[in-house]
């Protein structure tokens, strides 16, 4: 996904901090850069006995840094290391979404584990690959600061954002924002329910989408504006709300019709890429 996406949203991973009690549940900006690590996958050196020690729980197993296999070069994704970058994908979609969105909160490390048929030491390792791309890249994931749960997962997040996203014989989900939602579809090719309330006058929405294509919308108008940072990529009522909010809020935001919305939600995540 876009280098745009690369600030790290810190308000929603201190939610998930108090959330993670009801489940294994922050961004990079709209899809900018800043903040640090939410928490280091890499060794620090202590002071007292020279001896490398990794900076947090969910890197005590590692014996090495963990690394994401792709970059970014300007707006260009770059693939390191294809067997690894095919890897993560799939575990990704079959770890992750596809339970995650089965029972409307993320899957635990147990449960990833248990999901994907493999040892936990094993499951640890592919976590922690995907933590390393979520601080890095924006796709992947992020944990919550200082525990294994997951916080977010794009497009999904494991704390209220207000919007959710009900695939076809699955349990409503929250998703990260806006674009995120609308791009759940195409990327577990399923058809998606996407409930959310409009920005400027809290009317509720809904949009259903099959893959790229919208099937139907309430309020017809709807559209959504792509802002700095993910909590600014929202939902509006019409074109004159939305217009309005970010001439008065956001001027270097962009507004998108909700088809152009669907558009770039799909190709973000797509059933190729699963967002990263």
């Amino acid at each position: 996904m876009s280098p745009s996406r690369r600030q790290l949203g810190t308000s929603l991973a201190l939610t998930a901090i108090a959330g993670a009690a009801i489940g294994a549940g922050a961004t990079w900006a709209a899809r900018g850069r800043t903040a640090p690590p939410p928490c280091p996958t890499t060794p620090v050196q202590t002071a007292s006995s020279g001896t490398p020690k990794l900076g947090c729980c969910h890197g005590e197993h590692e014996t090495a840094a963990a690394k994401c296999p792709v970059h970014y070069e300007g707006e260009v994704l770059k693939i390191d290391d294809q067997a690894r970058t095919r890897r993560l994908r799939q575990v990704l979609h079959d770890g992750l979404f596809v339970p995650w969105t089965e029972t409307g909160r993320a899957p635990a490390p147990d449960e990833f584990a248990r999901r994907l048929k493999i040892p936990q030491p094993e499951a640890d390792r592919l976590l922690d690959e995907l933590q390393a791309c979520g601080e890095s890249v924006g796709g992947g994931i992020l944990r919550v600061p200082g525990s294994e749960l997951v916080a977010v997962a794009w497009p999904l997040s494991n704390v209220p954002t207000g919007i959710t996203v009900t695939v076809a014989d699955g349990k409503p989900a929250f998703a990260r924002c806006a674009i995120d939602a609308l791009g759940v579809s195409a990327m577990l090719e399923k058809r998606t329910v996407v409930e959310a309330t409009a920005r400027d006058n809290g009317q509720r929405l809904r949009v259903v989408v099959d893959g790229a294509r919208i099937v139907e919308a309430e309020p017809a108008e709807v559209v959504v504006v792509r802002g700095n940072g993910c909590d600014n990529m929202s939902f509006f009522s019409s074109r004159a709300a939305g217009d309005a909010w970010r001439k008065a809020n956001d001027p270097g935001s962009t507004l998108l019709t909700l088809a152009e919305a669907v558009t770039r939600g799909a190709r973000i995540f797509s059933k190729e890429t699963q967002g990263l």
